[in-house]
C-alpha cells in the first residue's frame, strides 16, 4: 500500500482523486489538503450564475468532502500547506489553526491557478487572506465561489449604488462577465490593452463581429487602453487608464492566472510559464511528485 498525499481538491484534484480511489482505493492511503471551504465549484459558469440565467450555485457543485470520504479518502478543508520537506517527505499543513503534519509516499500537486495582479496603482490584496479580497471595497477578483457570491450580494444590496462597472480583461471571462451586467441593466465599459475582445483566441475578423455584437448590447469597449490606476476614497469610484478617466462603482479585474506553483520552494523544475514541468505520467522533476491540473504543463 502507498500513502499518496494530494495538495488542492478542485477539478483536477477531484477528478484525481476520484479515479484514484475508484481504481486502486483498496491499494492505497489517499489525504487530501484544501485551503478552500469547497470542492468542485464550477467558475466556468460564474456569468451565469451573476447574470440570473440560472437560479443558483447549486448545480455549479459536482462533489464534496462527504463524497471523497465515502469512497475512503481523508480530507482536510480550509488547511492551507505551509510548506513540503521534499528530502523527508512530509507536508506541513494548518488545520484547525494548527500545525499538522503529514508524511507521503507520492506527492500530487492539484493547486491551481491564481489571478494576475496587475500593477495598478490601487490594486492591492488584503495580506494573508486566500479568497482574493482587495483593499479597496468594490474591486472584485474573479477565480473562486465566495467572490462570486460576494459581487451577487453587493449587486442585491440596492443601498449601495453599483450601477457602473468596469470589467478589465477582455477575455472569455472578462466578455462573459460583461455580458452578465448588461443583462442586470448595469453601465458596462470592458478596458483591454489589446485593440479587440477574445484577442488571444479568435482571428480579427471574427473578434471584430464579437465586439460589435458587445457594442451593440449596450456595452462600451474601451480598448487599446492600459489601465493605470483604480481610485476612490476606501471604495471604488475611478478606473483611469493611459486615454480615459471613468466613473465607476465597481471594478472586476478578469485579467487572466498564473500556475500556483508556490510550494515548489525552488526544488522543482518550472516551465517557463511558471507551472509544474512534467513528463508524459504527470511526474515533476522530482521523483515522486506529480502535478495535474492548471498548475502544470500539458503535452500538445
Amino acid at each position: 500500500m502507498s500513502k499518496i498525499v494530494v495538495v488542492g481538491a478542485n477539478h483536477a484534484g477531484t477528478a484525481c482523486i476520484n479515479t484514484m480511489l475508484d481504481n486502486f482505493g483498496n491499494e492505497n492511503e489517499i489525504v487530501v489538503f484544501d485551503q478552500n471551504s469547497n470542492i468542485s465549484f464550477l467558475g466556468c459558469g460564474m456569468a451565469l450564475w451573476i447574470g440570473e440565467q440560472i437560479d443558483g450555485p447549486e448545480g455549479l457543485f459536482y462533489s464534496d468532502k462527504e463524497k471523497l470520504e465515502a469512497k475512503g479518502a481523508k480530507v482536510y478543508m480550509n488547511s492551507p500547506v505551509l510548506s513540503i520537506d521534499y528530502d523527508n517527505k512530509v507536508v506541513t499543513a494548518e488545520v484547525d489553526g494548527k500545525e499538522h503534519k503529514e508524511s507521503y509516499e507520492k506527492l500530487i500537486f492539484a493547486t491551481g491557478s491564481t489571478p494576475i495582479i496587475p500593477p495598478i496603482k490601487g490594486v492591492e490584496i488584503v495580506p494573508g487572506n486566500r479568497e482574493f479580497k482587495a483593499t479597496l471595497e468594490n474591486l472584485q477578483f474573479v477565480k473562486l465561489y465566495q467572490n462570486a457570491e460576494e459581487v451577487i450580494e453587493k449587486l442585491k444590496d440596492n443601498s449601495k449604488h453599483l450601477n457602473r462597472i468596469a470589467v478589465v480583461g477582455g477575455g472569455y471571462i472578462g466578455v462573459e462577465l460583461a455580458e452578465a451586467f448588461e443583462r442586470l441593466g448595469k453601465d458596462v465599459v470592458l478596458v483591454d490593452i489589446v485593440d479587440t475582445v477574445l484577442n488571444g483566441y479568435y482571428d480579427k475578423d471574427f473578434t471584430d463581429i464579437m465586439a460589435k455584437n458587445l457594442e451593440d448590447h449596450n456595452i462600451r469597449l474601451a480598448l487599446g487602453q492600459t489601465v493605470q490606476a483604480v481610485e476612490g476614497d476606501g471604495k471604488v469610484e475611478r478606473l483611469v487608464t493611459d486615454k480615459e478617466t471613468f466613473d465607476v462603482d465597481m471594478v472586476i479585474l478578469a485579467v487572466g492566472f498564473r500556475p500556483n506553483t508556490a510550494l515548489a520552494d525552488g526544488k522543482i523544475e518550472l516551465f517557463r510559464n511558471g507551472a509544474f514541468l512534467v513528463d508524459k505520467k504527470q511526474e515533476t522533476s522530482l521523483p515522486g511528485v506529480y502535478a495535474v491540473g492548471d498548475c502544470a504543463t500539458i503535452f500538445r
